[in-house]
């Protein structure tokens, strides 16, 4: 038990990390999006 502990720091920053890059692909996704609606 003490093995899944001393795991949860590092899961826990790296829920952190893929929280932030999903957050910078919901963005880069909503810039498409607009991309696309505006005429060429």
């Amino acid at each position: 038990m003490e093995f899944i502990g001393l795991l949860a720091p590092v899961a826990f920053v790296f829920s952190l990390a893929a929280l932030s890059q999903i957050a910078a692909l919901k963005k880069e996704i909503e810039k498409l999006k607009e991309e696309q609606k505006s005429p060429r």
